[in-house]
């Protein structure tokens, strides 16, 4: 539902614009803190607003990665599929725990006995 709006958020963010308009808010409240003498109590707002924000821009980072790696997955499953030779049994391995992908991994990685190059 809130999906959408949340992705556009994080590809707005990282334009320059997006960038210019975090400065821009920063220096503001900076701005607002000199006419306040920078008292306690603009201390305490200022701390609370970037506290705030540092949590909602973490969580919109967090969508926003979430839904690239699921991409990264459909098309890596699609890949596996379509090569004649692949295992399928690698297809939704992302959803395993890490010592089932640990167990995995030492069964199809093979390391060679003499150094880098297999073929010595």
């Amino acid at each position: 539902m809130l999906d959408r709006p949340i992705v556009g958020l994080a590809v707005w963010l990282s334009k320059p614009t997006g960038f210019l308009a975090t400065c821009f808010t920063v220096a503001v409240g900076i701005g607002a803190g000199g006419l306040l003498s920078f008292n306690d109590h603009w201390a305490l707002v200022f701390n609370l607003f970037l506290s705030i924000a540092a949590m909602l821009l973490a969580g919109v980072i967090l969508v926003a990665g979430a839904r690239d790696t699921a991409a990264i997955q459909i098309k890596l499953d699609e890949l596996i599929c379509a090569m004649e030779h692949a295992d399928d049994k690698l297809i939704g391995i992302e959803e395993r725990s890490a010592e089932e992908l640990e167990l995995i991994r030492q069964d199809k990685v093979a390391v060679p006995s003499r150094g880098l190059n297999p073929d010595q």
